[in-house]
């Protein structure tokens, strides 16, 4: 394994550093703010495809209003009206998108300068939330490991509080196999293991209610192109403005493919969470630049999110003297 360290920029009396692991399979880069991801490059390629998006300025990762490629919490996805209940009591956390709570809050772990050690097999990162940051209960300590295993990128979360709160950590990267963004992810083939969505409101709060995907635009339970001709649009799909809703899996393990029919990469997903958000990059606007002189466009990217079904508020409760821990590997091969 190959391991460097590379200062890029210091703003604020914050210096940004980019983290890289390479094995024989993969090249993967990170930063220290939010532990998002700059690059993961397959040794195919020569290592020289970039497969996510990357900020042209590293800075932008300061305010990385995009949750570009970073590690997200305290909670994923939205809370409606920013309300919860721990043990018959109400808490009232930042809303921060409409009506709702959005990943956190603005003060979520996006923007958090993390303490990244070396391992072995690739990086550990760690940092804290204090308590009723963003309004929720506990102090919330996190950490989480990056770790290459031949052509398999692995993300563990881990979180521990001293009092009950709400944890639900995703990884918010931003996928484009067509490589340095040749192409937008349109014609991307995408399979996901899951026969129903989570039905959104106006406001995309969810309703409790699971609409079937059969036969409907939500339907990738086959290899479905994301933008195939065939497809007629919802009320619930334009409540989203394009793919931003919850699948919830069928089964826990393989739960999600993609491939570039161009190229032949393809990305498989596993996870030990029983639901993601399917998000295409519908709010990437041309006013953005990424790395490469590439300016901005809807649908530049795709994230797959694996978290605890966000209404599921019950599901998501740590108390003190319990780990939370959850899992996602992203593989990356020619198919």
């Amino acid at each position: 394994m190959k391991f460097n360290i590379k200062p890029l920029e210091t703003i604020q009396d914050i210096t940004i550093t980019e983290y890289q692991m390479q094995n024989d399979a993969l090249d993967v880069r990170f930063i220290n703010i939010g532990g998002a991801l700059t690059k993961i490059a397959m040794a195919s390629d020569n290592y020289e495809q970039n497969l996510v998006l990357n900020y042209e300025n590293p800075v932008d990762y300061l305010n990385n209003g995009y949750y570009l490629n970073a590690i997200v919490g305290r909670t994923a996805n939205r809370i409606k009206n920013g309300q919860f209940e721990i043990d018959g009591k109400t808490y009232q956390v930042d809303i921060n998108n409409g009506p709702n709570n959005l990943h956190g809050g603005a003060e979520n772990l996006t923007h958090a300068v993390w303490n990244v050690e070396q391992m072995e097999t690739g990086y550990r990162l760690t940092t804290s939330l204090p308590a009723q940051i963003d309004g929720f209960p506990g102090n919330l300590d996190v950490t989480t490991l990056y770790e290459l295993d031949g052509d398999q990128f692995k993300i563990t979360f881990k979180a521990t509080t001293d009092a009950a709160t709400i944890v639900n950590l995703t990884h918010h990267a931003y996928f484009n196999l067509s490589g340095n963004l040749q192409t937008n992810i349109n014609n991307h083939e995408v399979m996901l293991e899951a026969d129903y969505v989570a039905e959104i409101d106006e406001a995309q709060a969810f309703t409790q209610n699971l609409v079937p995907v059969k036969n409907t635009i939500f339907d990738f339970t086959t290899p479905t192109v994301i933008d195939a001709s065939n497809k007629v649009a919802t009320p619930l799909f334009e409540k989203g403005f394009g793919y931003d809703h919850c699948y919830i899996f069928n089964n826990i393990g393989k739960v999600a493919t993609v491939k570039d029919s161009v190229s032949n990469r393809q990305l498989t997903v596993y996870t030990d969470a029983p639901s993601a958000q399917f998000y295409c990059g519908n709010f990437i606007t041309e006013e953005t630049m990424f790395e490469n002189n590439r300016r901005g466009e809807k649908h530049l990217g795709l994230c797959i999110e694996p978290h605890y079904v966000p209404y599921d508020i019950s599901t998501q409760i740590l108390r003190p003297g319990d780990v939370y821990e959850k899992h996602v590997t992203f593989q990356f091969t020619k198919a």
